[in-house]
């Protein structure tokens, strides 16, 4: 963003709260990383900024630098509103998972995360507003972004120290594979017989690990129509759950609201 006192860039709301009486503090995730600014008086009825500062929204922004406080945003354009997931309760909320899963994973700060990070981000709201297997995007957002944090999880190689490793590619293994948060990856199906009394393991269908790896390795445009078993989803899911729990040392509280949205329309 350079040392300009104004500068333009594009950002994606990821939160909002109110300041005073009028004002808006948000949380943006742009292509230079994560950072706070305030939007004067956009509470206000009259207000030209508050339609383009929405949740989800990604606008085009241009802000004036303060030194010792907030950036104030001066102008702000809309880019793409993601409407859809603001009327719809169910993309609404795996957006709101995906906003609060990179905001825990990325601090404040320039060089967080970059471009790829705001990419990643776009696009997946953009799935979210239009396809219709969400669980899929949520997996493939969960692999990439947790990549971009440094704490992409072993997917490809027995992670119990083997010699030579163990590859822990699926194929048509009936056995269970296992899932060690703790060690960060998968199990092939010999250590995780071995070890599965171990509190923190669960156990992976071969499915569901493969469903995990091609979201790492394959892109989005190859994963999109597939038709996954929800059993397979529910499993994956389980697993990455549990795998970010451990690594945030608490849980997504958008994350349980989903599950409880899921179960009641189960119902």
């Amino acid at each position: 963003m350079g040392t300009q006192r104004l500068y333009r860039t594009e950002g994606i709301v990821l939160r909002r709260r109110n300041q005073g009486e009028a004002d808006r503090v948000l949380t943006l995730c742009t292509p230079e990383g994560k950072i706070d600014v305030i939007a004067k008086g956009a509470r206000k009825v009259r207000s030209r900024k508050a339609g383009h500062i929405e949740l989800f929204s990604r606008s085009s922004f241009v802000v004036s630098r303060v030194r010792n406080s907030w950036d104030i945003v001066s102008q702000a354009e809309t880019l793409d509103a993601h409407e859809a997931l603001r009327s719809d309760l169910l993309r609404g909320t795996h957006a709101r998972y995906a906003l609060e899963l990179l905001d825990r994973f990325f601090a404040q700060g320039e060089s967080e995360g970059g471009p790829a990070l705001f990419d990643l981000l776009n696009h997946t709201l953009t799935w979210l507003s239009q396809d219709d297997d969400l669980d899929l995007v949520a997996r493939f957002f969960e692999q990439h972004l947790l990549g971009l944090a440094g704490f992409r999880p072993e997917l490809f190689r027995c992670v119990e120290r083997h010699d030579p490793p163990v590859p822990a590619n699926p194929g048509g293994a009936s056995e269970p594979f296992g899932f060690d948060p703790e060690q960060g990856g998968a199990l092939c199906p010999s250590c995780y017989t071995k070890e599965k009394a171990r509190r923190g393991l669960l156990p992976l269908s071969s499915q569901a690990l493969q469903l995990l790896q091609d979201c790492q390795r394959e892109p989005y445009t190859r994963l999109r129509g597939r038709q996954i078993p929800p059993t397979v989803h529910a499993e994956a899911e389980r697993a990455m759950q549990h795998y970010i729990t451990y690594h945030l040392e608490r849980g997504v509280s958008a994350g349980a609201f989903l599950q409880r949205i899921k179960q009641e329309r189960a119902i």
